[in-house]
This record gives structure tokens, C-alpha cells and sequence, in this order.
């Protein structure tokens, strides 16, 4: 079938459009000495396929998106291919175990240098693997070491693991809660090796790849190789969800910090896509590509094709107008694609949904795409307002397509938004949660939430308070068993993060000022350094995850400005949150070295790191509060669109047109209010470049 004049494979046509090649393993044991063969898909040919990662490391990659991590060559048909090191190892162990089989495997079966053929084969990929009698999986060969566990150890553990049956819990939710009661009845403390063991296991490479899930999805059956050993899919896909639960727990959720333990949340969400999908349901195109934006590729353009194989795809059609196709095509740019198939859904059944995938770009963006255009090749930063790829959220009035349609310009720069209502421009900002904790910063922080212009800092009621922490965190608990609206118990939480806060500013601000008279006027002399506030407290602030960088106050910063910050909250926060009586309590604790009180910060802190670690907090000249992307800045208009789960940032450029920030939750704008007795045909269009 291939004919070359020299050694190397040369690659010839496929017959037909259904035609893929296939690698005979022979029968008897002949060291990487293959045959490949063409087959017809429509004659129902019996074949294993392989799952697999090219390379097991971080390298670079050719322009034809084949791996340079080059492991030698294999024999086919009696001529040579080059193929990785990994792959190489995985025929290896195939030889064993799979004598006289045919098997797909995509670096050698589809001529990666041909992008017509790498197109067509692509669009193909969802049938060869859900036709593929078995999917192997090759993981590799299992890492060696000092305190690294065995793979029978680490199957040893999984098989001890309590099992929860997907058919109890239909949800994510639901299955959470059934998880966390199974797992009160381990110690986790005893366990706490196993569980880390775990967590590197589930750190390999494969677990990254976006080509995984469709792989994993549409599987009839799966075998599991690491090395010569095979693991049983029924307990690693148990495990897998588990751990995610586990993970998340602030008890543990610290050990994973100190290990720098990567652990793709996803994964089960991949497995509950399995589950769905084996019952005849298929998640729309924007739920997978929300969710699998943590997953790696060699070539970018696979964030998007990786997944059309497992996707329903009417959400890139528009109940309105006809659409043209959008597939696989490795002809077109990264840009192209990525453009194409974000117009196709936002003109399509998808909406504005995809605007909420845009990560913050307050840098310069990587590639010449429009500001309402996914790069889906970046992770999310800050993550969407989403609990599990859905949006519990529907400022716009309700969610789906909008009731007047965008337009994409012919040259796919521009999006023309017929209608939007306008919620007032950003008047102020904080720093985010990442940056919030220097002394100035978390002056600006305070200053803004004592604003008299707040419209809640002028009534200041015990619901008020509980409408701004809300509003901090989105009212999503991402650590709580109840996500949506957060639990109330979180109130208590923010009190006493609050409380901590306030001491942190001015403990530092008396330590720097003592030292540095110069900060102060004629008259004035530096406060000698409270004794309650030095290494107790700083001690106490330092040991909490949510403080990432505590940085020493600006010379020319007044102990002077910061107290009257800091008095301004109190005066107006004091008796919608009990500030006065717990700043008391919180320094005797502090003298007597009691972190109970510091533990109570923990669940609120988290949750705002979470949140609001590339997001800001801010206040429009209405009055209204809310947080927005971490690339939002003073004088950007925050707009909300008919049909729209969430509210959006937005900044005036040239020609009156807009670039998107992101988006925003507003308080007070999340259930439909600002477009309460609006048409939106009476509402001014928006046109975003």
C-alpha cells in the first residue's frame, strides 16, 4: 500500500472518506516490526485504540504539532517512522500483551504532515474511538524513587476507597454529598501519604491532555496500563472523583499547597460526561470547552476539534439564520479558528454565554484576536462565575439566545450588540486578592467599602453586611458543600476576617511608622509599635494561605491615613457586624496565643482568594458594588445585555467603540432587575471590537 524509494514511510492517499489505517501487532514477537493496513470504517473492522500522551515532559513541538521528544524509530511495512520515546515504550509493552491485534494510534495512523488528511481524520475521531472495541490506556512507565509509592500500592489504596455508584447521583451535588458522608468514615489523617500518592499519580501527564476526554468518553471499554501493570477503570475513576472532594477540604487543602500537587478539578466532570454520554446525552460544545480549559495540547486549534467528537453541537447553530459548518480544518490559523467558532456561538444557541470564557487580558495578548474572543489555549483567569461549567445567575432576565441577535461582521472583528442597559461607570477599585494584603492596599480596600457614596455603606444594616460579603465572593462557595447561594455560617467567617484585617493594617502601619519619623508633620510623633500586634500577630497572618505576599508600607505612607481608613470602616460597619466587640476579643486572643479565632477567618478567606485572586473589587458612580476581571479600571462602563447570565465590563476606545474586560457581579443586578421594565429595543446598542 505505501511505496518509498529509500527507507523512510511514505504515506499514501486514503481510498475513501470513511478509510482510517490501522497497526497490526503480529502474532509472533517481533520487536517494533509492524504492518499498517488500511481499513473501512462502514465494514465494521474489530480494532483496539490507543490513548496515549506524546511526550511525558514539557518540550517543544515541530509546526506539524508532532512531538520533538523523538524516541527512535519503528518499522512498518518495512520502512521507518519516527515516533516518540513514550509511544515507543507503550508498543513495547503492547507487544506483550496484544500479539496479532489491530490498533489505531493517531501519530502513525494519520499522516500528521498532510493538514488535509490530519482535518478529515480529526472530524473522524469521535467514530474511531467510539467504535474501537477497547481503549488502552498507556500512562507511561511509573516513576522510581525515595517515598515514591509502588502502583500496586497505590491500586491498593484505591481499592479501599468506599465506591459511589454514579446512578445514585445524578449531579455533581448530589454526588458530593453522598462522597463526603462515605469519606467521615476514614481518618484522613492516617491516610494522608496514601492520598498524596494519589495525587501525583493522577498528576501524570495523560490526566493533562485535552484529547483525553473524548478519548475517556466514548469509550465502550477501557484498559488501563502503567508500565506492565493494569489497573481495573472501575476503581481508578472512583478514586478520581474522591479525590477531587477530598482536595478541596481546608484541611487538606494545604498539604496540596505545600506539595505544589497539580490536580485537574475536571477530571470528574470528564467521567460524569461518560456516564452521560453512555445514556444517550451529549453536553453542548460551550459546557466542555468551560470546563476543559486546564487540559494541554500541542497544538492549540485541539482545545476546540479535541472535543467536537463528544459535543453536541447545535449550539453552534442559530434558530434565526442558517450558519455554515464549523469543523476541523488545520489549514486555518489559530486566530481563524478560534474567531470562527466563537462567532458561531454566540450567534448561535450559545449567546452571550461566550463572553463569560474571556480571560482577563490586562496584559498584551498572546495572539491578534478581538476582546470578545476566547484564547482558549490560556487558562481562565479569573474563572468564570460557573459552578460546574453552569451559570446559577441570570442578570439578563434569563439565559439562552438573546431575544434580539448579535451580529459578527463579515470580517469577524467586530460583535454589534443590539441592546444593553447601562448599570454607570467604575468609580473606584481595589487591587485584588491577590495584591490586597500591603499596607496601602488594603487602605484602598477599606476606603472603598466606607465610601459614603456606597449605596450599602449608607444603611449599613446587619443585611447590608451580609449583601457585602455576598457580593466579595460572588455568593458562590466554591469550599462549601452548598455552592449557590453561599451558606449563611459564612457571615461569621468574613466578621472575623475583617477583624484581622484591620489589625494587620495597623500593626503594620505602627511598626513602619515608628521607624520612619519622617512620615509624620511637624506636631506630629510616630506611635511607639503595639505590643499585642508584633510576632503573635504577624505570626498569625503569615501562617494563613490566603496571605501570599505581605509587603512592608511605602515610605511615604502615614500611620495617620491608615487609622483614619481603617476608623472610617469601623464607624460605619460597627453594629451591621459586631467590629468593636470582636477587635477586642481578637487581641486577647492574640496575647494569649489562641488561633481559634484566626481558624474562623479560614473558610471565608479561602473562598475569597478563590474568587477574587485575579478580580477586583469596585464601586460605580451609582453607588453600586460588585467585582469585576482584575483588568477593570476607573472609568470603565459595566453594561448588562438581554439574555445574559451575568453583567459585563466594558471600555470605550476609538470610534465609540468597546473592547470587553469581563465580566462582573453587581449587587442588586443578578436576577434581572436592571432591565425591569425595559424593551430592549428601547435600549442603546453596543459594539465591541
Amino acid at each position: 500500500m505505501e511505496t518509498s524509494t529509500d527507507s523512510e514511510f511514505r504515506y499514501q492517499p486514503l481510498s475513501t472518506t470513511s478509510s482510517i489505517r490501522l497497526l497490526r501487532i503480529r502474532k509472533f514477537v517481533s520487536v517494533l516490526e509492524y504492518d499498517l493496513i488500511e481499513a473501512d470504517l462502514k465494514s465494521n473492522p474489530v480494532y483496539d485504540a490507543l490513548s496515549y500522551t506524546w511526550q511525558l515532559y514539557e518540550q517543544s513541538s515541530t509546526t506539524c504539532g508532532v512531538d520533538s521528544e523523538r524516541g527512535g524509530s519503528i518499522s512498518c511495512n518495512g520502512m521507518e517512522i519516527n515516533v516518540t520515546a513514550n509511544l515507543r515504550n507503550g508498543l513495547l509493552r503492547l507487544e506483550q500483551l496484544r500479539q496479532d491485534t489491530l490498533i489505531w494510534i493517531d501519530a502513525i495512523c494519520i499522516n500528521q504532515q498532510d493538514l488535509k488528511e490530519r482535518s478529515a481524520q480529526v472530524n473522524m475521531m469521535g467514530l474511531i474511538f467510539g467504535s474501537a472495541r477497547t481503549v488502552v490506556v498507556w500512562l507511561g512507565e511509573p516513576s522510581s524513587g525515595p517515598g515514591v509509592q509502588s502502583v500496586e500500592e497505590i491500586i491498593r489504596f484505591m481499592e479501599q476507597l468506599p465506591c459511589i455508584k454514579e446512578q445514585l447521583s445524578e449531579s455533581v451535588s448530589d454526588y458530593e454529598d453522598t462522597a463526603i458522608a462515605a469519606l467521615r468514615e476514614m481518618t484522613l489523617v492516617t491516610h494522608t501519604s496514601d492520598w498524596l500518592s494519589l495525587g501525583e499519580f493522577f498528576n501524570r501527564p495523560w490526566f493533562q491532555r485535552c484529547w483525553i476526554i473524548q478519548e475517556a468518553v466514548l469509550a465502550s471499554t477501557i484498559e488501563v496500563y502503567h508500565g506492565p501493570t493494569q489497573i481495573s477503570w472501575g476503581p481508578l475513576q472512583n478514586a478520581a472523583r474522591l479525590l477531587d472532594v477530598v482536595r478541596r477540604w481546608y484541611s487538606f487543602n494545604q498539604v496540596w499547597q505545600k506539595k505544589e500537587t497539580i490536580i485537574l478539578g475536571s477530571i470528574p466532570m470528564i467521567l460524569l460526561a461518560r456516564e452521560h454520554c453512555r445514556r444517550g446525552k451529549l453536553w453542548p460544545l460551550e459546557t466542555h470547552l468551560a470546563l476543559s480549559r486546564t487540559y494541554q495540547v500541542t497544538d492549540p486549534r485541539d482545545k476546540i476539534f479535541a472535543l467536537f467528537g463528544i459535543s453536541d453541537r447545535s449550539s453552534l447553530e442559530s434558530p434565526v439564520v442558517e450558519l455554515s459548518v464549523f469543523s476541523a480544518d488545520y489549514t486555518k490559523s489559530i486566530e481563524q479558528v478560534y474567531t470562527e467558532c466563537s462567532a458561531h456561538m454566540v450567534e448561535g444557541r450559545t449567546g452571550y454565554a461566550v463572553l463569560s470564557m474571556v480571560e482577563d487580558r490586562s496584559y498584551p495578548a498572546p495572539r491578534p484576536i478581538p476582546s470578545w474572543v476566547p484564547d482558549f489555549s490560556v487558562l481562565p483567569n479569573p474563572p468564570p462565575l460557573t459552578i460546574h461549567g453552569q451559570c446559577p445567575f441570570s442578570a439578563g432576565g434569563f439565559t439562552g439566545p438573546p431575544p434580539t441577535r448579535p451580529i459578527v461582521s463579515p470580517d469577524r472583528k467586530e460583535l454589534h450588540i443590539p441592546a444593553a442597559a447601562r448599570l454607570g461607570r467604575i468609580s473606584r477599585t481595589s487591587e485584588t486578592g491577590q495584591e490586597m494584603y500591603s499596607l496601602e492596599r488594603m487602605t484602598h480596600f477599606f476606603r472603598l467599602l466606607a465610601d459614603p457614596a456606597l449605596r450599602l455603606a449608607k444603611i449599613a444594616t446587619p443585611a447590608a453586611a451580609e449583601a457585602l460579603w455576598r457580593t466579595l465572593i460572588a455568593d458562590i462557595a466554591v469550599l462549601a458543600e452548598e455552592r449557590h447561594p453561599a451558606p449563611a455560617a459564612l457571615g461569621a467567617s468574613f466578621a472575623q476576617w475583617v477583624t484581622y484585617l484591620i489589625l494587620r493594617a495597623l500593626d503594620t502601619a505602627s511598626n513602619a511608622s515608628a521607624h520612619v519619623a519622617d512620615h509624620f508633620p511637624d506636631g506630629e510623633s510616630p506611635p511607639e509599635p503595639i505590643p499585642i500586634f508584633d510576632s503573635p500577630l504577624r505570626d498569625f497572618m503569615g501562617s494563613g494561605a490566603y496571605i501570599t505576599a505581605l509587603q512592608s508600607a511605602p515610605p511615604e505612607y502615614r500611620y495617620s491615613d491608615v487609622h483614619a481608613a481603617v476608623d472610617d470602616f469601623i464607624t460605619v460597619w460597627d453594629g451591621a457586624l459586631p467590629l468593636r466587640e470582636l477587635l477586642d476579643a481578637t487581641k486577647v486572643a492574640v496575647a494569649a496565643g489562641d488561633r481559634a479565632r484566626l481558624k474562623v477567618t479560614h473558610k471565608f478567606a479561602g473562598t475569597f482568594m478563590w474568587m477574587c485572586s485575579a478580580r477586583r473589587v469596585f464601586s460605580t458612580e451609582r453607588g453600586d458594588l460588585g467585582i469585576a476581571h482584575q483588568g477593570a479600571r476607573v472609568g470603565d462602563e459595566v453594561v448588562v445585555l438581554p439574555g445574559a447570565a451575568v453583567p459585563f465590563v466594558v471600555r470605550e476606545v476609538e470610534g465609540g467603540a468597546y473592547i470587553l474586560i469581563g465580566e462582573a457581579f453587581v449587587h442588586g443586578a443578578m436576577r434581572g432587575e436592571a432591565l425591569e421594565g425595559k424593551e430592549p429595543l428601547h435600549l442603546e446598542g453596543l459594539r465591541l471590537v
